[in-house]
């Protein structure tokens, strides 16, 4: 009887043991705990889909990524310009062409921004050249200088003392100089850097000119234009030439010149040195060095206008050994003499420039980007 309760007893225990054990593990003896964290971990880790899309997402991101710091983050920062040590970025390359149109605007000045670039980049070298040279040549500049330039430049114009002095003045100067400023994005530290390094390259190049001779050998031209050049109306002119038959008639008669009637194709009198390759149609250097002109006939070769895409024989009527220059050719002569000076200096200094269709369209955009904005932001504020 005690064998029997002892035993019903036990089963009881074991039958109570397992049910309990039932109800809290598994088949395998895992709970079911373990068992949903197995199968959260199955679902989501060892899928390979999720690798797929988690990978595809990482290489989205750096290509995204590495778009945008090449397209953003480093040509502004790539260099432009390298004078010695020196080196300027596109960025400053569009800062520079900014502040220039600017000023030009302010004084009612049409920009070309598509002629700006190259110009840019060779005023940017010649003035940090000019600074570093300067030296050499004597050559200073001071803050009070530059103060007074910049007060020219925003379109003061003071002719005493009192007036500069004046405290409406310098509160006015101070105002346009801070607009000025927002609409450029320049700093007074940026603004300031170009105009005083401008200043030292315009000092530089006046103590070129001044070497530069004012007389000089000229030639009185007759110009005959074409479109596309005729071997057959050539032999024509020249044939009449021979014949006696006034240049102005010859050019009244054959040019395609609008002008002409207005001057009879009389450019006047071309000094030697102001550009090269009509230096080689007009002037003549024999073995001994001896300067020599035909004078009373036409060049054999025309002249090719890229920019009017015409084509320009020039007759010499006259011929001078020593005339003095007019100012405008003076001023040719001086910017040639200059440009001459500033590349004598290429291998000390190791000069160096980037210009290509990329840059250029970069740049370009960059000044167009920025004088859109700005002429937004005037509409608003003319609205408002």
């Amino acid at each position: 009887m005690v064998d029997e309760e002892k035993i019903l007893k036990s089963n009881d225990e074991n039958e109570s043991f397992e049910l309990g054990k039932r109800s809290i593990t598994g088949t395998k003896g895992i709970s079911r705990f373990e068992l949903l964290e197995y199968n959260k971990n199955k679902s989501f880790l060892f899928k390979p889909f999720f690798y797929i899309g988690f990978s595809v997402f990482i290489v989205i991101f750096i290509v995204l990524i590495f778009f945008y710091v090449n397209r953003y983050i480093l040509p502004p920062m790539q260099d432009a310009v390298r004078v010695g040590e020196v080196k300027y970025s596109r960025g400053d390359v569009v800062n520079f062409i900014r502040f220039n149109q600017r000023i030009s605007e302010d004084l009612g000045m049409e920009f070309e921004i598509g002629n700006s670039l190259f110009e840019a980049l060779r005023m940017i070298l010649e003035a940090e050249l000019a600074y570093q040279i300067a030296p050499k040549y004597g050559i200073s500049v001071s803050n009070s200088q530059v103060d007074n330039q910049i007060e020219f430049l925003m379109g003061f114009i003071s002719e005493t003392s009192q007036e500069k002095n004046n405290n409406e003045y310098k509160q006015n100067v101070a105002e346009t100089y801070r607009q000025f400023l927002n609409k450029t994005g320049l700093s007074d530290y940026e603004y300031k850097n170009y105009v005083k390094r401008s200043m030292f390259r315009e000092e530089l190049r006046n103590l070129v000119a001044r070497d530069v001779s004012r007389i000089q050998p000229h030639v009185n031209v007759y110009e005959l234009v074409f479109e596309s050049p005729d071997l057959s109306i050539i032999n024509t002119i020249e044939r009449k030439l021979t014949q006696g038959v006034d240049i102005e008639e010859i050019v009244l008669e054959f040019t395609e010149d609008k002008q002409a009637l207005r001057n009879q194709g009389n450019i006047g009198w071309i000094p030697k040195g102001v550009d090269e390759e009509i230096d080689k149609l007009l002037f003549n250097i024999s073995q001994d060095g001896k300067l020599t002109v035909e004078v009373g006939s036409l060049t054999k070769t025309p002249h090719h206008k890229t920019e009017e895409n015409v084509y320009s024989f020039y007759y010499i009527s006259d011929f001078s050994e020593a005339r003095e220059i007019e100012e405008s050719n003076f001023e040719k002569i001086a910017d040639l003499e200059f440009e001459v000076f500033i590349n004598s200096f290429n291998e000390d200094y190791n000069l160096w420039m980037d210009i290509d269709s990329e840059i250029y369209n970069w740049i370009n955009t960059k000044v167009l980007i920025a004088s859109n904005s700005e002429f937004l932001d005037a509409r608003a504020n003319d609205i408002q």
